[in-house]
């Protein structure tokens, strides 16, 4: 490959045929004085181009500069004459980024591949993992009122290192109610879980090694407040994908605000309040609802997927253009051969 020609991208549509010959003319004038090879881009087999660029084209890239609309010899020659200084400095220091950006036909390889791949689809494949995590956790009580038992505890255990997965916290499928809350959060309508069940509340190990029963239903293999932050993840995720990605991330401060603060002061007064300490005997035992846990975990779920997807957003759109562009090169491009004189 010689290093010397410099590639050129003509970003276009088929209807602008005049154009297109008027600056492969101009290219073809200059090429005797900085050597070039170029390649024209129909934008229109490229949804992605078609809305970065619609209102641009032709569009001119001659290494990092570009020219839009209409293009004269002069501003040409320059951009030339720039990128030709660029790939001279990189070929004294060994820049191989810059020379094979600057003067080598686009390749598009596995690693770019997959990059693009995860730039299209990442909001797709966020919300079906976080669909297939929400669902073993409701399949495990399934599959208990379905006697296929060792398969549930097996869901059971996958879980367990990520959520306490304490009885009193849990949902429960199948069942005469809802929830079993202790007797501590005085939640009247419902069986406490040691009502129900006759386990001590104050033994945590056992209220969370047990699962439930054919009367008392099946607990989902997450806590509440877990499936109202993954529920709430979701829902973002859902509202993200159909607004095309155009919501913009929330300031920090908000989150911390919104999504933060709710839930430490309920799960961290909860804690706190339950731990014995001396010195905190003034301070009343006190143990969180459902209805609390729920609310506290959808705030915190929503408005960090609120501040995450843009966030990734953001990070995808920095390198997605450039990856459109070299798989759009590669991928039914039509390359006009460099003219010698």
């Amino acid at each position: 490959m010689n290093d010397d020609v410099i590639q050129v991208f003509l970003y276009t549509r088929p209807s602008l045929t005049e154009q297109n010959k008027a600056v492969a003319a101009q290219l073809s004038e200059l090429s005797s004085e900085f050597p070039n090879q170029l390649t024209c881009v129909d934008i229109d087999q490229s949804a992605y181009l078609r809305k970065e660029f619609g209102s641009q084209v032709p569009r001119l890239e001659i290494g990092p500069y570009f020219l839009s609309e209409r293009f004269e010899t002069e501003d040409i020659r320059t951009a030339l004459r720039e990128t030709h200084g660029k790939i001279a400095d990189a070929r004294s220091t060994g820049n191989k980024w810059v020379l094979r950006q600057y003067t080598q036909p686009s390749a598009f390889t596995k690693r770019e591949k997959f990059s693009l791949w995860f730039g299209r689809h990442y909001v797709m494949l966020f919300n079906f993992l976080v669909i297939l995590y929400l669902g073993l956790a409701f399949l495990a009580p399934a599959l208990m009122k379905l006697r296929l038992e060792p398969a549930a505890r097996a869901i059971y255990s996958f879980y367990r290192p990520v959520c306490h997965q304490l009885a009193y916290r849990s949902f429960f499928l199948f069942g005469e109610q809802l929830v079993y809350p202790r007797e501590l959060a005085r939640l009247e309508g419902f069986q406490s879980l040691s009502e129900a069940s006759g386990i001590d509340e104050m033994d945590s190990r056992a209220a969370s090694n047990f699962l439930g029963n054919e009367i008392m239903g099946y607990k989902t293999a997450l806590c509440q407040r877990d499936v109202a932050i993954y529920l709430s993840i979701l829902l973002f995720g859902l509202i993200f994908a159909l607004s095309g990605r155009r919501i913009r991330e929330i300031p920090w401060y908000i989150w911390v605000a919104v999504g933060i603060f709710p839930i430490a002061l309920d799960g961290g007064t909860q804690l706190v309040s339950q731990m014995g300490l001396r010195f905190l005997s003034w301070f009343p035992v006190r143990e969180s609802t459902p209805d609390l846990r729920v609310a506290t975990g959808a705030l915190f779920g929503f408005f960090t997927a609120w501040l995450g997807y843009p966030l990734v957003e953001s990070s995808v759109q920095a390198s997605r253009l450039q990856l459109e562009k070299r798989y759009a090169l590669t991928h039914g491009a039509v390359i006009l051969p460099e003219k010698q004189e």
